[in-house]
């Protein structure tokens, strides 16, 4: 007795067969690339969205912060503009506009 092989292996049938497989793995690997693609995509609007909104709480918080800088730096501009003053300050004592150095000069009450 011959043996006969088991599957007739013609090069009709093997070419066709690797046809199938290069098609098969080929739409395969176009679907995924597609899906891929997708979730990328996907992703990169979420962190857009995320970055977004990060950035708008940063400003609301920030906001205040910078104001209060601004007002905290405009009141020492305006302390050092009073503290290089040479105005003498004067107040009224009976009825009459007396400097500071003339108060200070004064004979002052002692309370014990």
């Amino acid at each position: 007795m011959k043996n006969k092989p088991l599957l007739p292996a013609t090069l009709n049938s093997v070419n066709e067969s690797m046809n199938s497989i290069y098609d098969f793995f080929k739409n395969s690997y176009n679907e995924q690339k597609e899906k891929i693609s997708e979730g990328v995509s996907f992703l990169k609007e979420g962190l857009s969205d995320v970055i977004d909104k990060t950035r708008s709480y940063v400003n609301i918080f920030a906001f205040p912060i910078n104001n209060f800088l601004k007002d905290f730096t405009q009141i020492e501009e305006e302390f050092k503009q009073e503290t290089t003053k040479t105005e003498q300050y004067c107040i009224c004592l009976e009825g009459e506009m007396v400097s500071e150095a003339d108060v200070l000069a004064r004979p002052m009450e002692e309370n014990y």
